[in-house]
């Protein structure tokens, strides 16, 4: 059974600018799987339990019991990944719900929670008719209340840590993926930098969006999502400590960049609205990222300028640390749920961090 901690992170299907050709894509040759939880994978994972399961010789007559037996499996493997009627509830996040953080539909104004200065909590929810209702944690922080960094296992290793991990031993307040990974477990798929040392040194053609912070000159937003398609990129990014370059999640103006009939996954995002502040947002359920544009775009009270896309799967993760009320969100996966495993435990090798200016 694969291994989900040594899996290359996903990039699911997108329509950008910067696409050669549409389907998945490859950075310096290297294939990307497609997001966990897809049928494929479990029909893997029922074939691997079935052939260690399996006697060596089966007698004729029992053969079509076993296939019978397989059909079974696999059908109650299907049923456990679908996800569950109304969204679930995290324990962590249960701990931040209030009257004050209650989920706003779209249509009405968001439900901003004050957690700290310059830090917000809102639920986003799109219920629709036939279909599971997508649930959308938005965290907005202020650049003139918060810093932002850039950790990578390549810097600050030796190991890759689970999103709450590098966030306790970093002393963070939030954090969120930096981005897609290539199979060695290490290197951003897009260009990643911070100061001097480099992740990765390519540009990639197809990678429509930067995230940026640390300006080394004045005149500069403390932190900024940039679009190619509308930014002077070139110019910009010599002009940060730290960039990070990924999918850009939406055009100008919200428009749709994303295929409608898109995979389905957990999804993880960075944007910037038009006031400067930085959002880490999740969706843990299973949705294309066509559909997550869609929520946010129904409540333009968000006013987003640009956002970029960081992670799909079940290594899509966001964590939260305050005294006293700590919260991580992350995707879920086939395996973790047949097999009873825990979730936001996939050790990351980079993530973008946000901690209280001193």
């Amino acid at each position: 059974m694969r291994d989900e901690r040594r899996a290359p992170s996903h990039a699911p299907r997108v329509a950008d600018d910067y696409s050669v050709t549409r389907g998945l894509p490859s950075v310096r040759g290297a294939a990307f799987a497609a997001p966990s939880g897809q049928p494929h994978n479990i029909r893997l994972l029922c074939r691997r339990i079935g052939q260690r399961l399996r006697p060596a010789r089966i007698p004729a007559y029992r053969r079509t019991m076993w296939k019978y037996w397989r059909i079974l499996l696999l059908s109650l493997t299907l049923s456990a990944a679908q996800p569950p009627l109304l969204p679930p509830q995290d324990a962590a996040a249960g701990e931040l719900s209030s009257p004050e953080t209650a989920e706003t539909e779209a249509g009405h104004a968001l439900n901003w929670a004050n957690l700290a200065d310059g830090l917000d909590l809102a639920f986003l929810v799109e219920p629709e008719e036939g279909q599971v209702p997508v649930r959308v944690t938005a965290l907005r922080l202020d650049p003139d209340h918060y810093e932002f960094s850039l950790h990578s296992v390549v810097w600050d290793g030796p190991t890759a840590l689970s999103i709450e991990k590098w966030a306790e031993t970093l002393n963070l307040t939030a954090a969120v993926n930096a981005g897609m990974y290539l199979p060695d477990g290490k290197t951003n798929t897009g260009y990643m930098r911070r100061g001097k040392d480099l992740n990765n040194s390519r540009i990639a053609s197809r990678y429509g969006g930067f995230f940026v912070c640390g300006p080394r000159r004045e005149g500069l937003p403390a932190a900024a999502v940039l679009d190619r398609s509308v930014d002077d990129w070139e110019t910009l990014l010599p002009d940060y400590d730290v960039a990070v370059q990924n999918f850009r999640l939406f055009g100008p103006g919200g428009a749709q960049v994303w295929p409608e009939n898109g995979p389905v996954h957990a999804v993880a995002a960075v944007a910037q609205d038009e006031d400067g502040n930085i959002l880490f947002l999740h969706c843990r359920e299973a949705v294309s990222v066509h559909r997550f544009v869609d929520v946010l775009n129904a409540h333009p009270d968000l006013r987003l300028r640009a956002a970029i896309y960081v992670e799909g799967g079940s290594q899509a993760a966001m964590t939260l640390r305050l005294p006293g009320r700590n919260a991580t969100w992350a995707g879920r996966n086939a395996a973790s749920l047949f097999l009873g495993g825990e979730d936001g435990r996939s050790p990351l090798p980079n993530i973008i961090g946000a901690r209280p200016r001193e």
